[in-house]
């Protein structure tokens, strides 16, 4: 367990674990799954609980709980419990193969990041857990790698650890690695061969990666891919059954084009369809979710059962947003990936979503807000299309434009006079993790400037004295990780000034401000 104490694992959000997206997912292929608000959670694998903690915060009424095989991690994660004083939240340190009927049972497992690079035993005991310990509408998820996809990752990781061969330090063999990344590069950009191009891509992925990505996956003794279908029949021994995956578009043919219509025709069976889609795409990560074998489950999607959830979005719509038309329209995420969005009552939703996120709307409410702004604009015939809206919002929300939550979920504004961030976000700046955990379990990347500004930002200082205090943080030169020295006061207070109203924008509109 020497590697995850000297280099422990990049703990944060992973939105695709929360308990509101497992309960979504279930529900929309007929499992009743439980209300996440008052669920009972256990992360399997939870390193210092930057998954785990996030979730207590923001769902007081559930119970989670956290296993840590490295004794570090699980101590860094308990302090942070305990400093938050969060009364349902446990996370210790324990091995997985001794786990056993003193959990009880849970609503939701998961296992992230742990199950392809751990011994047959221990995997082996993970499914079995989740047989044992989930409840009847309960839903497991399992991350792993998965073939074909990682066949072309594992030369690379063939590369790494015979580049590393006789090195026993965990640091200095992440060190090793890292050195000879871009000679491999280099190495590689004169071959225009499809491995080349992917291993290029992965390189570049690893240079700019937390450190600890790069070497438990790669540099770790232990890294076993296996096929989809593998995992659904180890786990139907256990009495688990597939249910889907987090990858919702992955689960459907159109997600491999036109052409994969000859390969799967006649092929009913869920997985089978998958795993030849998984070879058409050459897939390589999955984020499989399982449920009781004697559930019965319900493969076709009824659009009817988003009327029971609510929405939830932030996309940047286009400069001129037109009401009148179904021509396509691109609406952008944060991290710049477009989606075209065609009918009007659609793009009338998700400007009203923009407008209210972080919250969540109601499909209904959110219909009928459509359907005034379409009207509004002169468009009565399209805002009567309302069965339009519905199809988008399913399309958007399998391919992760939008969310869906289990109820409408509203978050406080807090306020920009004296602004105080959460008590989360003050902790996690403070132990210098680098990012900030959000409602939405998102996160926010920090750099040294944005750590600053929210470790000042306790409830005591109005804008203009956050300002100076920036300003008088960077002039004593208290800013670490190599910033440049300061220009002269007068020229350095405006461009304070712009950065902290930038960033307590930021902050206000992703729910960290009390």
């Amino acid at each position: 367990m020497d590697s995850y104490d000297e280099v422990p694992y990049h703990s944060a959000p992973f939105a695709e674990t929360h308990p509101v997206n497992l309960a979504v997912l279930g529900r929309l292929f007929g499992l009743e799954t439980p209300d996440p608000d008052r669920c009972r959670y256990l992360e399997l694998g939870c390193a210092s609980g930057g998954n785990l903690i996030p979730m207590a915060v923001h769902l007081p009424g559930g119970w989670f709980e956290g296993i840590e095989l490295s004794a570090a991690q699980a101590a860094e994660g308990a302090s942070l419990v305990a400093e938050l004083g969060l009364r349902n939240a446990r996370i210790r340190q324990g091995d997985i193969l001794d786990l056993g009927d003193e959990l009880g049972e849970f609503d939701y497992i998961v296992t992230h990041g742990v199950y392809s690079w751990v011994p047959e035993a221990v995997q082996e005991r993970v499914l079995g857990l989740c047989a044992e310990h989930l409840a009847p509408g309960g839903v497991a998820y399992v991350s792993y790698n998965t073939l074909p996809g990682w066949r072309t990752r594992g030369m690379l990781r063939d590369a790494l650890l015979y580049h590393v061969r006789g090195i026993e330090a965990p640091a200095e063999r992440l060190a090793r690695a890292r050195e000879v990344l871009p000679r491999l590069d280099g190495a590689l950009g004169g071959l225009d061969t499809l491995p080349a191009r992917l291993l290029r891509q992965e390189i570049g992925y690893l240079r700019g990666a937390h450190p600890s990505y790069l070497y438990h996956e790669y540099l770790e003794s232990r890294n076993e891919p296996l096929l989809l279908s593998e995992l659904v029949r180890r786990a139907g021994r256990h009495g688990l059954q597939y249910l889907g995956d987090t990858d919702l578009a992955g689960m459907f043919p159109a997600s491999a084009g036109d052409g994969v219509e000859p390969l799967i025709e006649g092929i009913e069976d869920q997985v089978e369809l998958e795993q030849y889609l998984d070879f058409v795409r050459n897939r390589g990560f999955r984020q499989t979710l399982l449920c009781r074998a004697e559930r019965t489950l319900r493969r076709e999607i009824d659009l009817e059962t988003l009327d029971g959830l609510a929405v939830f979005a932030s996309l940047e719509p286009p400069r001129k947003l037109d009401l009148r038309t179904t021509r396509p329209a691109p609406f952008r995420k944060a991290d710049g990936k477009g989606f075209e969005v065609h009918h009007p009552l659609t793009r009338a939703a998700l400007a009203a979503l923009g407008e209210a996120y972080p919250d969540s709307v109601p499909l209904p409410a959110l219909r009928e807000e459509a359907v005034r702004r379409v009207s509004a604009a002169g468009a009565a015939p399209l805002a009567r299309q309302t069965d339009h809206l519905a199809g988008e919002v399913f399309s958007l929300y399998a391919h992760a434009a939008l969310g869906l939550d289990t109820r409408p979920r509203p978050w406080p504004r807090g306020s920009l006079e004296r602004p105080r961030a959460t008590p989360l976000a003050r902790a996690q700046a403070a132990r210098d993790t680098g990012h900030v955990a959000t409602p939405r379990h998102g996160t926010l990347t920090l750099d040294p400037f944005a750590a600053r500004l929210v470790a000042h930002m306790d409830g005591t200082r109005g804008r203009d004295e956050l300002v100076e205090e920036l300003a008088a943080d960077i002039a004593a030169a208290r800013m670490e990780r190599g910033v440049p020295a300061p220009p002269a006061p007068q020229r350095l207070r405006p461009r304070v000034a712009e950065n902290v109203d930038r960033l307590l924008r930021l902050f206000a509109r992703h729910g960290l401000l009390e």
